[in-house]
């Protein structure tokens, strides 16, 4: 092809793919390799499709455009991310030129890389509100040679606030290892991107030959802006076991304790225990106060339930 045919066809395609962003909308950009105009209100674009709305972006392969019912018949594989905290992937998509509303089918929701969920159908509404349904929630890795995960939560419907940076269960159900654990009608949790909200973190599932298998559960109380508490229930066949932190910062320092308290099989007849403390402050002057208080009920209880790997206190 000659150099002045390849600059006309590159005048065409750019021409074709203004007039496409333009039709969808002054706040989105639209760009593909190919951009087809069917009528006076159907616009097909394909090849490395990209759609930028704000601080949204969706990625796929083949987009048509009804400028009558301002939508878009998306196909996959597609990918939108928000804000970088949140990424979707899904097979197909119904959604406004804004990409705020619509329907994903056959889609994941990745928030913060640390959580997962996943359900054959998942809503958007005013680009705030995500609804799944028949959901799972989990922040174990699963792939083909690993498909059960540690731990994950299944429910009815998932709704996750982004604004307030929050989730909610319905009809949810705790698994372990696939196995059901217990069962909750209603339950919220932050989202990753949230640090300071009363309610359940994540789950830590743990193995060892002493204690077996067993999980933790903590549970985050936020006491103003300067000082938290959290109560971690570690449950397991072989011990009944609550852990504490509690942390405050001043303005001139900040302190933290970490306590446990256990009633386990490895010392059936005893009460296990440890406080561990320790604070830093500038009293000024250049002066620095540090103390540091470390108390436990017996020697190897820091080391049976992973607390601490030290020798002496």
């Amino acid at each position: 092809m000659r150099p002045r045919h390849i600059l006309q066809a590159l005048l065409a395609l750019l021409f074709s793919v203004v007039l496409a962003a333009s039709a969808m909308s002054q706040s989105a950009t639209l760009l593909a390799d190919s951009v087809t105009i069917q009528s006076d209100t159907t616009i097909i674009a394909s090849g490395n499709v990209e759609v930028i709305a704000g601080d949204v972006r969706l990625t796929a392969t083949r987009i048509i455009y009804d400028s009558v019912s301002n939508t878009l018949q998306i196909f996959g594989p597609i990918v939108l991310t928000q804000g970088g905290e949140m990424v979707f992937f899904a097979e197909s998509a119904q959604l406004d030129q804004d990409l705020k509303n619509g329907i994903m089918r056959g889609a994941r929701m990745v928030l913060e890389q640390q959580l997962q969920l996943a359900a054959a159908e998942i809503s958007r509404v005013d680009g705030r509100y995500t609804q799944l349904y028949k959901a799972v929630a989990s922040s174990c890795r699963v792939c083909a040679n690993n498909p059960v995960p540690l731990w994950e939560i299944r429910a009815e419907k998932i709704i996750h606030d982004q604004q307030e940076q929050l989730l909610y269960f319905e009809n949810a159900q705790l698994r372990i290892a696939d196995v059901p654990v217990f069962f909750l009608p209603r339950l919220r949790m932050p989202d990753p991107t949230l640090k300071r909200a009363r309610g359940f973190l994540i789950p830590d599932y743990q193995f060892s030959t002493q204690l077996g298998a067993g999980i933790r559960i903590p549970y985050f109380f936020p006491l103003g802006d300067q000082a938290d508490i959290t109560l971690t229930p570690y449950i397991s066949p072989e011990t009944n076991t609550l852990q504490v932190r509690y942390r405050q910062a001043f303005r001139s320092g900040r302190l933290q304790f970490d306590a446990a308290a256990s009633r386990d099989t490895l010392r059936p007849n005893s009460a296990r225990a440890y406080l561990f403390g320790q604070g830093q402050f500038q009293l000024g002057r250049g002066f620095d106060l540090e103390f540091d208080a470390e108390l436990t009920s017996d020697p190897a209880y820091l080391l049976d339930y992973g607390f601490s790997a030290k020798d002496r206190l």
